[in-house]
């Protein structure tokens, strides 16, 4: 996988809320003015501290982000990046409010001149040239990366998007229509997917809680048949997981792949096995994408 800069310390320059449940952060600073455009649903990891701590930054190296002995690690998050503007130097994050998490506090809090770290940007999503027809779903934490991917997709390709919410206080004006289903109960977007019929060509990029993307992604390719290459299965955070349990998942996939011999190219690689690790689900080979 390839390793995603450090880049010199930002500051936050605006905070918005958007819905009860998201808050828009956007960080400034000139390194942003050197970026290259990024992918939709392309992803950053931000590093930031408590109120009025400093942000430290971490030395990248081969086998991670290291941080200088005695410093005070910063909290560091993988977010969608929202939008890029290289001409102001900006770069805006929405952060969904759910539960008391770190992130969450932290967005809530921020104010013009917050320190902010950013490693990244990378990854992102494009179909393969053969889609028909895309399928996006997901909760309010892919709500981002959806909202990029409705504006990014070609106009005249067809899109379907597949978005839950608590409620319709939480469903935003997007590019193109969705389809807002609401937590009345569990499972709520799982059916909406499972109700939606898929054309052959379809190409499906998933992301939420990791119990309901394990069951959109085996649903999409155990019984509509979608190959490796054409459903982005990702797992954003887990119910009654945390922060540090998922990052010690992703950590025994890479350990486990390396016995047996697997190179993990990308996220989506090490997403795959983690599925396999975390919650017994079948197993796909891992590596280079294949139909």
């Amino acid at each position: 996988m390839a390793r995603m800069a450090v880049l010199p310390l930002l500051e936050v320059v605006a905070t918005e809320r958007l819905t009860p449940r998201m808050q828009r952060v956007t960080v400034g600073g000139e390194p942003l003015r050197a970026l290259e455009d990024v992918a939709p649903a392309a992803h950053v990891r931000l590093l930031f501290a408590e109120p009025g701590a400093p942000v430290v930054l971490p030395t990248p190296g081969s086998s991670g982000l290291t941080w200088r002995p005695g410093a005070t690690r910063p909290y560091a998050r993988s977010m969608t990046v929202r939008a890029l503007d290289r001409a102001a130097g900006a770069l805006t994050i929405d952060i969904a409010l759910h539960g008391d998490s770190a992130a969450g506090r932290w967005a809530t809090a921020a104010r013009p001149g917050d320190p902010a770290g950013v490693v990244g940007p990378g990854g992102g999503w494009t179909p393969p040239e053969d889609t028909r027809e895309v399928l996006l779903a997901g909760d309010e934490t892919a709500l981002p990366a959806i909202a990029g991917l409705l504006e990014a997709l070609p106009r005249h390709a067809p899109v379907h998007a597949v978005v839950e919410v608590e409620d319709a206080r939480d469903e935003q004006d997007l590019a193109r229509p969705v389809q807002w289903v609401h937590r009345a109960h569990g499972g709520a977007l799982v059916d909406a997917v499972r109700d939606r019929p898929v054309v052959p060509g379809t190409a499906a990029w998933v992301a939420g809680e990791g119990h309901a993307v394990k069951a959109i992604r085996e649903h999409l390719r155990v019984h509509r048949g979608l190959g490796r290459s054409h459903c982005h299965a990702i797992r954003y955070w887990t119910r009654g997981r945390s922060h540090e349990d998922s990052d010690a998942t992703f950590g025994a996939a890479r350990a486990e792949a390396a016995r047996r011999g697997i190179t993990l190219v990308t996220t989506q690689d090490v997403h795959e096995m983690s599925y396999e690790l975390m919650t017994g689900g079948f197993p796909i080979p891992v590596g280079p994408p294949s139909t």
